[in-house]
């Protein structure tokens, strides 16, 4: 390994603990408080989150601390010149903020706080690809202007069942929430560069996997496709999913990470199904 840059991320990001023991990377976990009862992310079963949203329980979540990522940086710093922490999207979390706090205590201008502009299996994708790039060789300057790059390549597209929870999460207005649920018509949103939109609108799921099929096609155009599926409870459609887009064409690397992070599953609530869409 010629890695000079450490790297510190947080849990949301679905990096498995294997992973970010080899790659020697620090995780910083975010929290899901489910009937007053705290659990800390990827430490339980995120299909208790499922079923407490099931049952109407009262399910929110809370950032790390900024102590939590002081001593994460501390780590990072005692085997690494440098540390570029990547967080999920400012716009969704305060995690940023927290982990900007962190570098502020410390004052140490060898720490890079970096908000990913994305969440889930994109924050995933993007870490993995930087590690890449960073165990060739290359420095820490090198590693930010890639890193951007990256963030500007890719975005989430999903669909839910009902906009409720974003709307209570004060993630989606309550104008697009009601649009959404007219008619019972399955929403498709999309999450870009920390902005999420109502995109389109269809009638089942059948035509969610149509629209993501054709998203995927038309990015052939760029290059080299990256598709990776994630999943509330929906794992049987996940992998009709996989299927169908596996067909389109070989220059399309595709795979499903899974569950996502409980602590945004909190926020995007039942029926949540999507695809983190970039290309190289």
């Amino acid at each position: 390994m010629n890695r000079t840059v450490g790297i510190v991320v947080d849990s949301t990001f679905g990096l498995s603990k294997e992973y970010a023991n080899e790659h020697g990377i620090s995780v910083v976990p975010l929290k899901v408080i489910i009937e007053g009862r705290e659990y800390v992310d990827q430490t339980f079963d995120p299909n208790l989150v499922i079923e407490a949203i099931r049952n109407k329980g009262d399910v929110k979540t809370s950032q790390p601390s900024p102590e939590q990522f002081i001593r994460a940086y501390e780590e990072q710093l005692k085997t690494y010149e440098h540390v570029i922490c990547i967080t999920i999207s400012k716009s969704l979390s305060g995690t940023y903020n927290s982990a900007t706090l962190g570098k502020t205590i410390l004052e140490n201008d060898k720490i890079h706080v970096i908000d990913s502009e994305s969440t889930i299996n994109g924050g995933g994708y993007i870490t993995e690809k930087l590690i890449e790039y960073l165990d060739d060789g290359h420095d820490i300057h090198q590693g930010l202007i890639y890193l951007e790059q990256l963030k500007s390549r890719g975005s989430i597209i999903f669909t839910i069942d009902n906009l409720q929870s974003l709307i209570k999460s004060g993630r989606i207005g309550r104008v697009q929430a009601m649009i959404g649920n007219i008619l019972k018509i399955k929403p498709i949103l999309r999450f870009k560069q920390g902005i999420l939109e109502l995109e389109h609108k269809v009638r089942n799921f059948s035509n969610v996997i149509l629209y993501l099929v054709e998203e995927t096609k038309k990015l052939l155009k760029e290059g080299k496709v990256i598709v990776r599926i994630a999943y509330v409870d929906q794992s049987v459609q996940a992998k009709e999913l996989e299927h169908e887009i596996y067909q389109i064409d070989d220059q399309i690397d595709i795979k499903i990470t899974g569950i996502i992070s409980a602590v945004v599953s909190a926020h995007v609530g039942l029926g949540g199904l999507g695809i983190y869409l970039a290309y190289e």
